[in-house]
């Protein structure tokens, strides 16, 4: 039977230690934050929000925001589910 693994190419056979590990994920490893925040929904009284609690854009007419820029702070999971519910929860609204 063949092996199905014939070397190791990343990070390589010589990275073995902790602090040579430590090392290698400094140098490779990347974070995929993703953007969210950037437009508060809030009761009319909140001068900060953004948006009302409609998702619309406050001061437009027809524009909403349905994506995950509504969210206060990012999730501790992949916001996909969040910005699902959200848009759900927009369908929703639209429709009425």
């Amino acid at each position: 039977m063949r092996e199905l693994i014939d070397k190791e190419i990343f990070s390589g056979a010589d990275v073995t230690s902790d602090e040579a590990i430590a090392a290698h994920c400094k140098r490779t490893v990347k974070t995929g934050y993703h953007a969210v925040g950037t437009c508060k929904m809030g009761q009319d009284s909140d001068p900060a929000a953004v948006l009302d609690t409609s998702l619309r854009v406050r001061g437009t007419r027809g524009l909403r925001v349905v994506d995950a820029f509504l969210m206060p702070t990012i999730v501790s999971g992949n916001t996909n589910a969040a910005v699902m519910a959200a848009a759900g929860k927009a369908a929703g609204l639209i429709l009425a």
